[in-house]
């Protein structure tokens, strides 16, 4: 209900201003006959509704005339002119419907005088006045920087999908897809980290295109990929991944076609997206043997070990995707499993990022 109502009200110009002068009305009415009697109420109620069309006048003539075209270095001198004017002019009005007819006929405690124009009396009375168009100001900027802000996320949004439709013939990382629709969900909450995830997965998706269309492709580059990726997570799920990296040796001597890791990883981390914890990675890689090792902890869980074998089975599906150019051998144990890549031709160099879309399974994976 409250949704639809703001809704509405972002939506609708007229209806936003209708509320903003009711608000004024009632409030200012409370406000001056509070702890007095009805009549008095009645009294004041009257005069912000039969006074309302000398503010209207005045606030609008300030906001959308005098503040758009005289509010510069060049019109400076006009501008106060202008607003001195309104002002004395303005005051002068409300001052004499107030004394000569509201007053007069409506209770409001308000004592009558005779010389109710002389100049003090005018500046005071300007000055109240000049409270709600200043109050309108306010809140005509807040709702421009608001709405400033909304477009903004919504303009980087929209040049993330672009950016995905255009690399989506040439690389397709799952995680990178699926953190679309997330980002969705995060603009819909208006969660405080989607201009990050915005601009991280903007960000990755581009070093992963950059990555991809090397010559010679360096694992510790892949690596970083990685890095990237674990904080993406960090911030669709709200919490961070337990992951450690242990390289030895230098890891520009592993020679692995490109985004293996990442491709593994990635489908790690959406295989667990329904559970409440991702399970504990260890990934080591030595440059001294050539291979990778990753620990799958699973913690005991019995959720965690059932996902486990599902990631397993996929993994050999992953396995055929690189055509005998990799060996991935499975250990299972009690917390878990070990997956140890291996690169099976030293020669070769697969060049086209592994179509995975054997990972997605019944089970329901990021989206």
């Amino acid at each position: 209900m409250r949704e639809r109502l703001m809704m509405k009200l972002e939506q609708n110009r007229s209806l936003r201003h209708l509320v903003f002068w009711l608000t004024w009305v009632i409030g200012f009415t409370f406000i001056k006959s509070f702890g007095e009697s009805m009549d008095v109420y009645l009294g004041w109620f009257s005069y912000y509704l039969i006074t309302l069309p000398i503010f209207i006048a005045h606030t609008y003539l300030v906001a959308y005339l005098l503040v758009p075209y005289f509010l510069n270095k060049r019109l400076f001198p006009f501008f106060i002119v202008l607003f001195l004017l309104l002002f004395y002019g303005f005051s002068v009005l409300e001052l004499i419907l107030s004394n000569e007819f509201i007053y007069r006929w409506y209770q409001t405690g308000t004592e009558l005088i005779d010389n109710y124009l002389a100049p003090a009396n005018v500046i005071m009375s300007g000055l109240g006045n000049l409270y709600i168009v200043l109050v309108f100001l306010a809140a005509r900027t807040i709702k421009e920087w608001y709405y400033a802000n909304t477009r903004s996320k919504e303009l980087q949004h929209f040049e993330l999908q672009q950016q995905m439709e255009n690399a989506i013939t040439k690389v397709q990382p799952p995680m990178l897809l699926y953190a679309i629709d997330h980002i969705d969900r995060m603009v819909e909450e208006s969660l405080p980290d989607v201009t990050k995830a915005i601009a991280l997965t903007s960000e990755l998706l581009n070093e992963v295109m950059i990555y991809h269309e090397e010559q010679h492709k360096l694992f510790s580059e892949e690596i970083e990929l990685v890095r990237k990726l674990v904080t993406l997570v960090t911030l669709i799920r709200e919490s961070k991944p337990d992951v450690e990296f242990f390289i030895s040796g230098d890891p520009g001597q592993i020679k692995m076609p490109p985004m293996v890791l990442f491709t593994i990883v990635d489908m790690i981390f959406r295989k667990y997206e329904l559970e409440p914890a991702l399970p504990e990675l260890n990934i080591e890689a030595s440059g001294y043997s050539n291979m990778i090792t990753i620990q799958i902890l699973s913690n005991g869980m019995k959720k965690h070990e059932e996902n486990i074998e599902d990631c397993l089975r996929t993994m050999q599906q992953i396995e055929s995707f690189y055509k005998g150019q990799i060996s991935i051998n499975i250990e299972s144990h009690s917390y878990g499993c070990s997956v140890i890549i291996s690169n099976n031709d030293l020669s070769t160099a697969n060049t086209i990022h592994p179509q995975t879309d054997v990972i997605n399974t019944p089970e329901k994976v990021i989206s």
